[in-house]
Order: C-alpha cells, then sequence, then structure tokens
C-alpha cells in the first residue's frame, strides 16, 4: 500500500490537484494494526468505511444532478440506478487503467451501464451530454478529502482499541 494511492480517485477533474500529508503516519498506523490482526479486515473495517462515507456526498450531488425525464412513464428513471461501492479492489478492478495494483480501497458511483446512462453522461451523435457523474465528483472533492480525513481519524483509533481489547 503506497501512501499517495491510498486517496486515488481514478478520474481526476481537470484542474484539480490534491496536495496530501500526513499519509505515512497513516500508513504506519495500517500497518501495525495489519499486524495484529488480518489486513483485509483491518482494511475492510478503516479504510473501506471511510470512503464510503466520504463518497456519499458524491452519491448525493450525482443523485440530484441525473437527468430527469418527467415524461417517463417507466418506472425506473436514471437517477434510480445510481450507487456506492467501496470496496479491496479485487482483480477485475485492477484491470481498469483507473486502478492500480497498489490501491488498497476504491470507491466507485455509478449508475447503472445503459445506452441512457452513457449518452446522459458522455452524448452522442444526436444527444448532447448531460453529465452528472463527473461533475458531481468535481463539485464534492474537498467534501470527499475532508471526511476521509474525518473518518480514518476516527476509524483507525476505534479499530486499534478493539483489536488490543481482543488479543487481550
Amino acid at each position: 500500500m503506497c501512501s499517495s494511492d491510498l486517496i486515488n480517485t481514478g478520474y481526476v477533474p481537470n484542474g484539480l490537484s490534491f496536495k496530501t500529508e500526513g499519509f505515512s503516519e497513516l500508513e504506519q498506523q495500517l500497518r501495525q494494526l495489519a499486524e495484529i490482526g488480518r489486513g483485509d479486515l483491518v482494511a475492510r473495517n478503516t479504510l473501506v468505511k471511510a470512503v464510503n462515507e466520504a463518497m456519499m456526498p458524491v452519491l448525493y450531488q450525482a443523485g440530484m444532478d441525473a437527468p430527469y425525464d418527467e415524461q417517463s412513464d417507466g418506472p425506473i428513471h436514471l437517477k434510480n440506478t445510481i450507487r456506492l461501492d467501496s470496496r479491496i479492489p479485487n482483480s477485475k478492478d485492477k484491470q481498469s487503467e483507473y486502478v492500480k495494483e497498489t490501491d488498497a480501497v476504491i470507491g466507485v458511483v455509478s449508475a447503472k451501464k445503459s445506452a441512457v446512462s452513457l449518452a446522459a453522461e458522455f452524448g452522442t451523435s444526436k444527444v448532447s451530454a448531460q453529465p452528472f457523474l463527473r461533475p458531481a465528483l468535481e463539485a464534492q472533492s474537498q467534501n470527499v478529502i475532508t471526511t476521509l480525513k474525518e473518518q480514518l481519524a476516527v476509524l483507525i483509533p476505534a479499530y486499534a482499541k478493539k483489536l488490543n481489547r481482543s488479543h487481550r
């Protein structure tokens, strides 16, 4: 786990940059926890939970920004298919150009893959793009970073305390 890879979002909005500080200490704390307990459980109980909470504003923003066809009589609209999945990357994830081999956790806000969702996000030769996923990340990027930092500050000590109690 490389410290700079802890917050790799894959997609980086144009002109947006992040300055990360304190990740060497974070990495050290996580490694110490992994020595006491299983590394995958440490990641699930700290990083996955923190990333999931941090990406919530992106999920909500994407839902608000998703195109909505009020004239459609269908029961499902694009905004109803938006979801958030935070997880340890699997082998399929690692085939993506956006996920590095060293990424510890990924958080993905997505809509059900369909012609409608792709046309909305990227447009077609006949339909103008109405992007909602990428702008949601751009709009909420600072909230993501702030929430991630806050969550890790709470979750890591709490999980360390839990591990120390169970290993006495």
